[in-house]
């Protein structure tokens, strides 16, 4: 039977497999991947330091790929046409992207919208100093993996307390995740007003 034991125990088991998972899910998707191993890490099935460890660890292959990408497509691709679209589009989104790179990394990584991974992309497009790059990823990936994984246990602490119940606690959990993508979305919009 489903239970909150029951899941404990199973990630527990395959507590390696899950850094993995953490380390790939951040590269493709990020916030859920993390707030999900606070879930975990609160429940007692992972180590909090490891998890934190392979959010690191993914947040910054995922920065490297987007990094070369751009790279890569400004010095073979910049004459065609979807790459000028995609550099409108993240000038409409992060307008002071060139002036201010680090601030618009650094933001960019809290956004929605698969706006993190164009930024990224843009930044080596856009050949964005090295040292620069690297400060704001730096900075924002450990901020970011905190908030993430500190949510995590925020979400798991407060579903718990209220029921021990595996479908309440289910329940609780995807409320939660509702509300953090409303919020995020409401941040989102106030940035993109403020920047414009």
């Amino acid at each position: 039977m489903l239970s909150i034991s029951f899941i404990k125990q199973f990630a527990a088991s395959h507590a390696e497999i899950i850094y993995i998972l953490i380390v790939l899910g951040v590269i493709i998707e990020g916030e859920i991947a993390v707030i999900i191993a606070g879930i975990l890490a609160h429940l007692g099935s992972i180590n909090i330091y490891l998890a934190f460890l392979a959010t690191l660890v993914g947040g910054g292959l995922k920065s490297v790929m987007g990094y070369s990408l751009g790279y890569y497509l400004q010095k073979n691709h910049s004459d065609k046409k979807i790459v000028s679209q995609t550099e409108n589009r993240i000038n409409y989104f992060l307008p002071n992207f060139i002036k201010k790179p680090f601030i618009s990394l650094f933001l960019s990584r809290f956004l929605i919208l698969g706006i993190y991974w164009f930024a990224l992309i843009f930044a080596g497009y856009k050949k964005i100093k090295i040292s620069t790059f690297a400060k704001a990823e730096v900075s924002s990936l450990v901020t970011w993996a905190l908030v993430m994984l500190l949510l995590g246990f925020f979400f798991s602490y407060t579903a718990l307390s209220i029921s021990n119940d595996i479908r309440k606690f289910i329940g609780l959990i995807l409320v939660f995740f509702i509300m953090f993508f409303i919020l995020e979305k409401v941040i989102a919009f106030i940035i993109e007003l403020f920047e414009v």
